[in-house]
């Protein structure tokens, strides 16, 4: 069984928890639904407000982003669940693949191997 984690996911999981860095863009996210869920806890976040499912989806929702059920259920999970230490450990390498893969750069993908 493969035990892999899109450097997506693992991203915005990372999001969700506070974890990821700093620079991090929402044009780096190829996936919609993520790129709405990092915007959405983005301006959460400026606006010093709760980051929750409903204001996410609310937001994201808002904002024209297509959630289907299964996309819901994904977001209720990474936010009950913190991101195995895996994902914590690595959120700045993680980011970093994002940055890399959005410019153009190489991805140094046997990094993200877990």
């Amino acid at each position: 069984m493969c035990n892999a984690l899109s450097p997506e996911k693992a991203v915005i999981w990372s999001v969700l928890h506070g974890l990821a860095p700093e620079d991090l863009r929402a044009d780096y996210f190829t996936h919609p639904v993520y790129r709405g869920w990092f915007e959405a806890v983005d301006a959460l976040r400026r606006d010093h407000a709760e980051v929750s499912i409903d204001a996410i989806c609310a937001i994201a929702q808002n904002r024209g982003v297509a959630m289907r059920d299964i996309d819901r259920r994904a977001l209720r999970r990474m936010m009950r669940i913190a991101p195995p230490g895996r994902i914590a450990d690595n959120a700045e390498l993680l980011g970093q693949a994002l940055f890399d893969r959005h410019h153009g750069n190489a991805v140094h993908i046997e990094k993200l191997i877990n």
